[in-house]
């Protein structure tokens, strides 16, 4: 796991950690502020480059696992899905370097 995923993830579950609400049971006004705490956290500085992709990764991927996601429209239209918590890496790829 790289540097930029760790600290998104760790920041994105401390905040999930500190909202101090039942997450199975929340109102879309408590939804809204939990995504709202979630975008303001952001620990990178400018929203740009390869931290701010991968921090826009970790924060769909939460966004599954809380419920908080929707369908989106894709440029053409299309429905696509939020992304699921899958690891993009190779088992053993790692070890390689």
């Amino acid at each position: 796991m790289s540097y930029w995923r760790e600290k998104s993830a760790g920041v994105i579950s401390a905040v999930i950690t500190n909202f101090g609400a039942d997450l199975k049971n929340l109102t879309d006004r408590q939804k809204q502020d939990l995504r709202c705490a979630i975008d303001a956290s952001y620990p990178f500085g400018a929203r740009k480059n390869h931290p701010y992709q991968i921090w826009l990764d970790e924060r769909r991927k939460a966004f599954y696992r809380l419920g908080l996601a929707e369908f989106q429209k894709g440029r053409k239209g299309a429905r696509r899905k939020p992304a699921i918590g899958c690891d993009p890496t190779i088992p053993g790829q790692q070890s390689l370097f």
